[in-house]
């Protein structure tokens, strides 16, 4: 879950409850104010001039008040203190009833008292006015009743009674809602902040890491996320010094490599040469086995410096345009005396057409010349080399094609040599007897690093492919 959406669901649970705590305080406070305009209000008709109203006329005052004083005639029709008009809630919003001291409606119009306020009023004297709220089709409304000391008649109680305010439930949603949207908006604002800062800290962490941890996170305030920030940038710290080390141990390693490859190649491009020579005197197939031994050793440590060279390249590394039918050219130029040796022919008539790629030009032409080595040495005495390269797109795009028609290889070692995706480092030392060992693995990492597919086959008719190409 993100932190945005964390922030919404917590606002949203901080408001609900606020805003219903505010609710009902205020439906508290509201009900207190109109139970004391009640007590009020009936308080205020116990004076003797209500008293004669109620026992000169009880039909018409028991009824409670009508917009009119009706006539003598509409007051002697049966229920005429039920449907006789009586003004409306805006005009009036009180009606009041008078009972005897048994608690009985005076008038067809008077409801039934309310039981709790029978009993508090006949459970304690002291208990003479007392209120409430009571129930109708419309909501809820506010009454209240008082003794008047009336007694023995028809007014010993008064009773008054509030109607429920029109809309007062869409009033209360209207309010809630308002309620709400203020808290929430206040809880977005006050956890906003921290938000901000959090995402912040995460984009700042993101380009240190970028930069290779050269650019600190800013620490502000004094909280835990400033800690959070100063720690990161403590262990940048501690990290950029350790790669800075890393580095200079692969440099001091590659240096060390690059020179000793080029010590031993040296003298061991001369042997292959010498051999060459001998073997072109008819010296015999003892010569052969020889200068094949020794180009062997001299690749091994070519793929061994090309291995050190390889670690250092990452994403940020340059690259350079390669061109590839120079490269091969080159390699198949120099791998002549390799291939007479092993009596194999390289065929080289379809390998000129002009293909770049944007890579390090040691390490893709190490990666074809062991593909090209491999063809040469596990093919058969008489067996051809064929090299195509044919190229898309102007020259940016391409497929190398390189097969033998040699035994090719097992099934399971076929296997094993597909089966590694990502290369290791240790191939040399774990492949199988009359494997391809660290050549294919070494080949593989560097068209995968440099946006390049190598793919390997065995074609049904025999023999062995290995394809580079621009990756789709």
């Amino acid at each position: 879950m993100t932190l945005s959406r964390q922030h919404f669901l917590t606002s949203v649970a901080l408001a609900i409850p606020a805003a219903i705590v505010v609710l009902l305080t205020a439906n508290t406070l509201q009900n207190w104010e109109e139970f004391a305009v009640a007590e009020r209000v009936v308080q205020g008709h116990v004076v003797d001039t209500m008293r004669d109203a109620c026992v000169q006329d009880p039909g018409w005052f028991l009824a409670g008040p009508r917009l009119a004083r009706p006539s003598l005639a509409d007051r002697n029709m049966p229920d005429a203190d039920v449907h006789l008009p009586r003004p409306s809630r805006e005009q009036l919003p009180f009606e009041i009833f008078a009972y005897d001291e048994q608690f009985s409606p005076s008038s067809v119009a008077g409801p039934k008292f309310p039981d709790q306020f029978k009993n508090r009023m006949r459970g304690s004297p002291n208990d003479k006015l007392v209120s409430g709220t009571y129930s109708s089709d419309t909501g809820s409304g506010v009454q209240a009743a008082v003794l008047t000391g009336w007694s023995p008649g028809p007014c010993a109680v008064l009773l008054i009674r509030q109607h429920p305010a029109p809309g007062r439930f869409w009033r209360q949603a209207g309010f809630f809602g308002g309620l709400f949207a203020l808290f929430f908006v206040v809880a977005m604002a006050a956890v906003r902040p921290t938000g901000m800062r959090v995402r912040a800290l995460t984009n700042a962490a993101i380009n240190s890491a970028r930069s290779e941890y050269t650019e600190l996170v800013k620490v502000r305030g004094s909280d835990e996320i400033s800690s959070l920030a100063s720690q990161f940038n403590e262990t940048a710290a501690e990290f950029r010094q350790k790669a800075i080390e890393s580095r200079d141990r692969e440099e001091v390693l590659r240096r060390y490599v690059d020179n000793t490859s080029a010590d031993v190649a040296e003298p061991l491009g001369e042997l292959e040469s010498h051999l060459s020579r001998m073997m072109a005197a008819g010296q015999g197939s003892d010569v052969a086995s020889a200068m094949k031994e020794a180009h062997v050793i001299n690749t091994r440590l070519q793929n061994h410096s090309a291995v050190i060279r390889l670690r250092g390249i990452t994403d940020a590394t340059p690259r350079q345009t390669v061109d590839l039918t120079g490269i091969v050219r080159e390699v198949v130029d120099s791998r002549r005396s390799l291939a007479e040796a092993a009596g194999v022919t390289i065929d080289t008539s379809k390998a000129t057409a002009p293909a770049s790629v944007q890579a390090d030009d040691v390490l893709v032409r190490q990666a074809i010349a062991n593909v090209i080595d491999n063809a040469i040495l596990y093919n058969r005495p008489g067996g051809t080399v064929r090299i195509v390269l044919e190229s898309y797109d102007r020259g940016q795009r391409f497929k190398l094609l390189i097969s033998d028609d040699g035994p090719g290889v097992s099934d399971e070692d076929f296997a094993g040599l597909t089966a590694n995706k990502r290369f290791r480092g240790d191939e040399s030392r774990t492949r199988r007897p009359g494997g391809r060992g660290l050549g294919l693995a070494l080949a593989l990492e560097v068209a995968d690093r440099f946006g390049m597919s190598f793919d390997l086959r065995q074609p049904s008719a025999g023999g062995f492919e290995a394809e580079f190409s621009t990756r789709k």
